[in-house]
């Protein structure tokens, strides 16, 4: 997949225009530090924000949904996954055998700090089923993460995850 972000598409079409971040961000009718952190990485965009940047850039706004196979065939490889995960993994030695040897653990972490994409990453490199079964068998999960992944493992037909082990309290 050799696509630009929104953010990269949004700054090349921004820098082609002609316009500096204060410009397009008033005729956009939004701040010039929203548009920067749409610029570089956001990934929390409200639709009306891009149809306004759209339409001040004289662009279409398109949006679409891909086949979650078309996208799964066109993922980066095992390895450079397993690279791109390590950041979360910064107190151990994480790679492939670790997480073969360990699926919950690594689902876990993920989980907890990673971003959506890191979830998507893991599902697909795990396969679906075993990303699946590794967060029913979670038991190191805040109550705010497990509250939501038991909803989506309800959605998939599954049972609940197990009772939390952690001994401590969590912060909010």
């Amino acid at each position: 997949m050799n696509e630009l972000s929104i953010s990269n598409k949004l700054k090349e079409r921004r820098r082609e225009s002609g316009f500096s971040l204060s410009e397009l961000a008033r005729l956009a009718d939004t701040s010039p530090a929203t548009l920067s952190r749409y610029e570089n990485g956001w990934t929390r965009f409200e639709v009306a924000t891009l149809r306004k940047l759209a339409s001040a850039l004289n662009c279409r706004l398109k949006i679409e949904f891909v086949p979650a196979e078309e996208y799964d065939r066109t993922r980066i490889s095992k390895p450079e996954v397993i690279d791109d995960l390590k950041r979360l993994f910064w107190d151990s030695d994480f790679n492939p055998e670790t997480l073969d040897r360990y699926p919950v653990w690594a689902v876990e972490r993920v989980l907890e700090s990673g971003q959506l994409k890191d979830i998507h990453s893991l599902q697909i490199l795990m396969g679906r089923d075993l990303f699946l079964e590794s967060v029913l068998k979670s038991t190191r999960l805040s109550p705010k993460t497990r509250a939501f992944w038991n909803s989506i493992l309800k959605k998939e037909g599954m049972s609940c995850m197990r009772k939390s082990s952690r001994q401590t309290a969590w912060n909010s």
